[in-house]
């Protein structure tokens, strides 16, 4: 990618290119698994976003910086708030080799232009009048980690879907199982560190007995199948009956855990 820009033209607060619409897919779609509205943060750095699910149980923490962009200008600090299922509509109507720019002169609108040349296409979104509150990302103190592929980890959620709505986390020494159950019967996977290639590292502090925890499926399999286009592995941080973090890792450094999931446990006897 081309080295970030900070110099930007009269009047605009920022100005952001990319190559291709990818990115943005990958954004609107994150945000999208758990709210409809989102509130957008620009500066030097780059862009950050936040969105939390209505019952308060999933939360999404995105940051790229400014070099995953082919250009990114900013003249100051500027933030501004839509309805991402609009802004996802204008992304999906770009191909993946059609260039992709927003920018922002001081009005309540959102300027985005798709393609070069002949085949550009301009777009105008309003933005919303109130930016929401932006939601604290969680300080949790965790006793256990593991990392691995992330399309492993996609199938192995989507074989225990087929008979489970929650997803049971257990880490012994170098061994993980992945488990569920519902009405109709129950599913495990195990995956131990011999297989490299599929779990990658896992870790347990010292001293600690097997670590375990129960999740909601939906909400991860939502944010994994959203951000598998740009990230090929995954960082799964979590304590015993306690909030998780996942953190998406991406083949391209640049773009090192752009995006992190808090979910909070599901509380059973």
């Amino acid at each position: 990618m081309m080295q970030a820009q900070n110099e930007i033209s009269t009047g605009s607060e920022f100005s952001i290119r990319s190559s291709s619409p990818a990115l943005w897919r990958t954004i609107t779609s994150v945000i999208l698994a758990l709210s409809e509205d989102s509130t957008f943060d620009v500066d030097a750095d780059g862009v950050r976003t936040r969105a939390m699910d209505s019952s308060h149980v999933a939360l999404v923490d995105v940051q790229f910086p400014s070099t995953s962009f082919e250009k990114f200008q900013c003249s100051k600090p500027s933030k501004f708030t839509l309805h991402v299922e609009d802004f996802s509509k204008i992304v999906k109507r770009s191909e993946l080799k059609d260039s992709f720019e927003i920018s922002r002169v001081q009005n309540r609108s959102l300027s985005i232009k798709i393609g070069t040349g002949t085949n550009r296409r301009e777009f105008e979104l309003h933005l919303l009048d109130n930016d929401l509150k932006s939601t604290p990302v969680p300080k949790l103190t965790f006793t256990t980690s593991f990392t691995m592929d992330l399309e492993t980890f996609f199938q192995i959620l989507t074989d225990i879907s087929t008979l489970s709505n929650y997803v049971t986390v257990q880490v012994s020494t170098d061994t993980l199982v992945l488990s569920g159950k519902g009405d109709s019967g129950r599913v495990q996977i195990t995956v131990n560190r011999e297989n490299g290639s599929l779990l990658q590292e896992v870790r347990t502090e010292s001293g600690a007995q097997a670590t375990k925890a129960v999740y909601n499926l939906e909400f991860l399999l939502k944010i994994v199948r959203a951000v598998s286009p740009f990230s090929d592995l995954v960082r799964f941080d979590y304590s015993t009956k306690m909030p998780l973090r996942l953190e998406f890792l991406s083949w391209d450094k640049q773009l090192s855990g752009p995006v992190q999931l808090y979910l909070a446990p599901r509380i059973m006897d």
